[in-house]
């Protein structure tokens, strides 16, 4: 019996098991706006396929606060309600993504604390009215809130800037549970880039920022930038988590950064280019995030990296089915 055991499981990668997802992120960009209902279905029923049961939409809206071009552009309620209704179908719960303010890299990566209070007041505002105005708490799809502005260490490395953003996210947090009842989720990484202060860490951070606000966090692992090296990094983060008894998430990339060779590590967007991770490297992030303690895996993302049009998503997709079969 057990070299009958051992026959079934050879070759060893026929053992593994498959790598298995609790959700993932859905990108909103201005053409997805023109997308039909039926190209909506067609991409929920492929993400559902994938063992998906929750999705992230990363923000309803982008503000630009361009004062020469006005690039500003929202979902609108027939494409929400039709993503939530084809959602419900599908047994697809969904966090729903605040309007997000694209000069939140550009703010908090400069020196100017008036214009960083500024920020953060009319970003509290847009996003607090945005939710006492929508109805979609009531739908029987909606899971919570999702606040699209991402954590990091380095910018906040000042303990008075680092207050600021504790007070910023309690307000979000606030009006998030009166009008969902749920802590809203949003998520954090460790930034490559030193800190100017040889003791701002993340797990620091962290513990700010949980006295103030109840939060849910999600866990960025890195891979897609630093491969499975950043885990060590995160470690300290983890710990705090765990030890505090903070549920959170882990958020698995399923891409490959391919910035040009040497260039400098970047917050945010900028400069920002990648493709499909190979099935080989998202199965080890797997063997991590499977024991890591985290409530969901969640990928991102399966739109473009595995459900995607790119060869390197035509692979990723390949295998993955088959280990799944």
């Amino acid at each position: 019996m057990q070299a009958a055991a051992l026959a079934a499981c050879l070759p060893l990668a026929a053992c593994e098991s498959p790598v298995a997802l609790a959700g993932t992120f859905v990108q909103l960009w201005r053409e997805h706006l023109d997308w039909s209902r039926e190209q909506w279905q067609s991409r929920l029923a492929a993400t559902r396929k994938f063992g998906c049961t929750t999705i992230f939409v990363q923000w309803v809206a982008i503000d630009t606060q361009n004062s020469s071009e006005n690039h500003d552009w929202a979902a609108s309620d027939t494409l929400l309600q039709g993503l939530l209704d084809d959602c419900a179908q599908l047994g697809i719960t969904v966090h729903l993504g605040l309007p997000y303010d694209d000069r939140w890299w550009q703010v908090i990566g400069a020196a100017d604390v008036n214009a960083l209070d500024a920020f953060l007041a009319s970003t509290a505002a847009r996003a607090t009215a945005w939710m006492r105005a929508a109805a979609w708490p009531r739908h029987r799809a909606f899971g919570g809130w999702y606040v699209p502005y991402e954590i990091e260490q380095y910018s906040w490395a000042d303990a008075a800037r680092a207050q600021r953003l504790a007070t910023w996210l309690h307000t979000l947090a606030e009006v998030a549970k009166a009008t969902s009842t749920r802590a809203p989720t949003l998520s954090t990484y460790h930034s490559r880039l030193a800190a100017p202060h040889a003791n701002a860490t993340l797990d620091g951070l962290w513990r700010t920022l949980l006295a103030h606000a109840d939060v849910h966090p999600m866990i960025q692992d890195g891979a897609g930038a630093e491969g499975l090296g950043a885990y060590t990094a995160l470690q300290p983060l983890h710990d705090l988590f765990v030890a505090q008894g903070v549920p959170f998430d882990l958020i698995v990339e399923l891409f490959e950064n391919v910035a040009p060779h040497g260039a400098p590590p970047q917050n945010g967007n900028a400069g920002f280019a990648a493709r499909a991770a190979t099935y080989a490297r998202v199965q080890a992030q797997w063997k991590i995030a499977r024991d890591y303690g985290a409530q969901r895996v969640v990928a991102f993302a399966l739109d473009p990296y595995v459900i995607g049009d790119a060869p390197g998503a035509h692979a990723l997709r390949d295998a993955w089915r088959s280990a799944l079969r």
